[in-house]
């Protein structure tokens, strides 16, 4: 058995799966170290985890801000409302 089929961190779905559902861009080292992805694959990887971690990071800042509205709106209501 070679190396590299021992090591569950050079499994290229375990590495798929830890950077798109746990790691985000932190995961593409394990990306160029796992030896079954080509050249054109890793740079195809690291494109759709940019594009997917930028997409992340502004869902969650409307997401925080349409949050932070309801909040202050019920802050009016609570406090305009005699309590």
């Amino acid at each position: 058995m070679t190396e590299s089929r021992n090591k569950w961190y050079l499994n290229p779905w375990v590495v798929l799966a830890l950077t798109f559902f746990v790691l985000g861009p932190f995961g593409l080292p394990l990306v160029y170290k796992c030896p079954r992805f080509g050249r054109l694959m890793k740079i195809v990887l690291t494109i759709v985890v940019a594009v997917y971690t930028v997409y992340a990071v502004l869902i969650t800042a409307k997401t925080g801000e349409q949050t932070y509205k309801r909040i202050m709106e019920l802050q009016a209501t609570l406090l305009g409302g005699g309590f």
